[in-house]
């Protein structure tokens, strides 16, 4: 289990002493009733997590084995079922208040922000941006995964042996014990709303979408409603799994081995929980319904019309209109790996082991969010600077059908953006819809060496390097109508280095030195071992936004390694457009997500240990350890700042790793 509380001292806050009505505090519970979770843009907020996240999960599994001449057979099945049950309150369970600065930049209202200030001025006006009350729903989710495999042996010679099996897998679908979840997207049946809004469009359309093409279809699904059934997807049953390997002895010290592999990842609570919308609700803060030229809602009544309770599946196809929701796609694919491996082994003198591989892997099926609201490209300016004639245009307001048929919404307000509409598809009636596609897919390859001077004379050593490379495609640059891009994947390392040694000192009863020496000189020269472990690795790719770059070399970016500081860490005058008010804004994205060459810092860590071992009495010996973590103290520092506009643009300014620590103990053997 996992758990999170608030503060004791939070909880049961009398909300009024912060200004709040009496008609408010009174209407969260005294049970959830903490200090709320009020944030001012990149200023620290003030979260109160609440949670219990407990697991449970049991197994069942069979295995038979038979010898059959050359065969070596091995057979069975597993089950397994997992179990995830929740409680939580959540961080908003007095009211979450946001301050951005949508109501204090200007001279107009798509103005770039200023890097400082705007979001606290939002605050001492009292006008919030954002922000709701949680009412979040309890959850007792399961899913199972059931498993038949066959494995063969077969010694075909003293030579070469072949390893064959096969693993079939069914991955049971979440089911949640009492139904309190969504299921899928009903893309079919007219919205309750079509008529009416249809209607109201009709009176005043934008001439980039007719009225013909103006619709509103489906909702949510819920398990065990209308037919349905209990399971939140359909049942996988084609995760059929081979594997084969070989080992070739090629001499009396080499060999050769390789071998293949297919394997199913998860689609179960292992992967993601169950989705709650309609059971549990959040009752937004609008602050304004005409864009902030009157507000309706401010920090001294923050929810002029209450707090809106869960309904569960009460409102069909009318759950969560005007908000952004999320569902289960019926028939979700589980992804794929295909791994291979092709390599040697070699017996060196002096006890010293050698290998060598190629170990590759392709990823598909993987799942990619899909934005069933995306915006058209043919919208998206192509201009290669800042074009404010698009952004004017799409953010443009425009009279919104659907005022004022969903209060208390993302779509309560007089108006919504041109872009919004155009956006909409069949489904204007919510201001986001996301499923998943399973177009996905990654590539890695790597060299892997290793070398090992097994343990003798009192010392051994272990060394391993990886070189490798590891791509991806599993977002978009510009919404579901582009192409995925392939680029470099955020885990990606290219080079790794690890290199271990133990050396018992040569001094003591049994060893070089001192072997016949008097006890008292044994206790306290002899048992010592030091031990160290190098890693050197490289640093994550960095993340870039909607950058605009004007420079001719995109290489130009990263800096020589001996140019690399905190207060510069990759060339921020390469040819990057600082000027907030030239940056990019609804355009086609062209700028990669990720560039391979320009990272953040490696690891360059050594952890060192000392171990004195004294035996006391036939029976009792005492084991001293002092461990040195970070020995050398060298830091490990965060991602440098990628936001042109910023201040700190190519400045570190944290770490992730940690400091120097000693740890020393003392532990009795008997």
């Amino acid at each position: 289990s996992i758990y999170q509380y608030p503060k004791p001292e939070s909880m049961g806050f009398d909300l009024t002493t912060l200004g709040f009505p009496k008609a408010y505090a009174d209407a969260i519970p005294p049970d959830v009733r903490v200090f709320p979770n009020i944030t001012f843009g990149s200023y620290q907020g003030t979260p109160n997590n609440w949670w219990r996240y407990p697991h449970a999960s049991q197994s069942l599994d069979a295995s038979f084995i038979a010898i059959r001449g050359l065969h070596a057979l091995k057979f069975g099945m597993d089950a397994r079922q997992f179990r995830t049950f929740q409680y939580e309150p959540h961080n908003a369970s007095s009211g979450s208040f946001s301050f951005v600065n949508t109501w204090t930049r200007g001279p107009f209202d798509n103005s770039p922000g200023a890097p400082i200030g705007q979001c606290l001025a939002s605050f001492l006006f009292g006008l919030p941006t954002g922000g709701g009350v949680d009412r979040k729903a309890s959850f007792a989710e399961q899913s199972t995964v059931w498993s038949l495999y066959f494995h063969d042996d077969l010694r075909i010679s003293s030579r070469l042996t072949l390893n064959l099996g096969l693993r079939w897998e069914v991955e049971g679908p979440t089911t949640e014990r009492f139904n309190r979840s969504v299921r899928g997207y009903d893309f079919k049946t007219p919205s309750p709303l079509n008529d009416q809004v249809r209607a109201n469009y009709a009176k005043q359309p934008i001439p980039e979408v007719p009225v013909d093409q103006f619709r509103l279809v489906g909702g949510f699904t819920f398990p065990g409603v209308g037919g349905q059934p209990r399971t939140l997807f359909s049942r996988d049953l084609n995760n059929f799994m081979p594997r084969i390997g070989l080992a070739y002895t090629l001499g009396e010290k080499t060999v050769i081995r390789g071998g293949y592999g297919m394997y199913y990842g998860t689609l179960g609570i292992q992967r993601n929980d169950v989705i709650q919308s309609g059971f549990a609700y959040t009752t937004s803060l609008i602050p304004s319904l005409d864009n902030g030229l009157t507000f309706v809602a401010t920090l001294s009544n923050p929810f002029p019309n209450g707090i809106t309770e869960p309904r569960g599946a009460a409102d069909g196809l009318m759950t969560f209109v005007g908000r952004s929701i999320r569902f289960y796609e019926e028939n979700p694919q589980a992804p794929l790996q295909q791994r291979w491996q092709v390599g040697f082994q070699r017996e060196l003198p002096q006890r010293v082991l050698f290998e060598a591989a190629y170990v590759g892997n392709h990823s598909s099926s993987m799942e990619v969010s899909r934005d069933y609201r995306p915006l058209p490209l043919k919208y998206l300016s192509r201009s290669p600077v800042r074009d404010q004639a698009t952004i004017d245009y799409l953010s443009a307001q425009v009279p919104s059908p659907f005022y004022p048929l969903l209060p208390g919404t993302g779509l309560s307000g007089t108006t919504v953006s041109r872009s919004y509409l155009l956006s909409s598809g069949d489904y204007p009636h919510f201001t986001g819809l996301t499923g998943a596609t399973y177009q996905g897919y990654a590539w890695y390859h790597s060299l892997q060496v290793r070398t090992e001077r097994r343990f003798a004379q009192g010392w051994t050593v272990n060394a391993a390097y990886q070189w490798s490379k590891n791509m991806e495609a599993t977002s978009r640059l510009n919404g579901y109508y582009s192409d995925l891009e392939y680029v470099i994947s955020d885990q990606d390392r290219p080079h790794r280095f690890v290199i271990s040694a133990i050396w018992e000192l040569p001094f003591g009863r049994g060893k070089k030195f001192l072997s016949s020496g008097p006890a008292v000189a044994d206790k306290i020269l002899g048992g010592w071992q030091i031990q160290g472990i190098y890693t050197g690795q490289g640093g994550a790719p960095l993340s870039w936004g909607n950058v605009l770059f004007y420079g001719s070399d995109i290489h130009a970016i990263t800096l020589p390694e001996s140019q690399r500081k905190v207060e510069r860490w990759f060339n921020v005058d390469a040819g990057f457009e600082r000027s907030t008010a030239r940056q990019l804004g609804s355009n086609f994205r062209t700028f990669p997500s990720r560039l391979s060459d320009v990272r953040m810092d490696g690891f360059n860590l050594w952890d060192l240990s000392v171990i004195k071992n004294t035996r006391l009495r036939e029976n009792l010996n005492l084991q001293f350890r002092g461990e040195f973590l970070n020995a050398f103290n060298h830091t490990l520092f965060a991602g440098p700042n990628t936001s042109p506009t910023s201040t700190a643009f190519g400045q570190v300014s944290g770490q992730r790793g940690y400091p120097r620590r000693i740890q020393l103990g003392v532990k009795a053997l008997f």
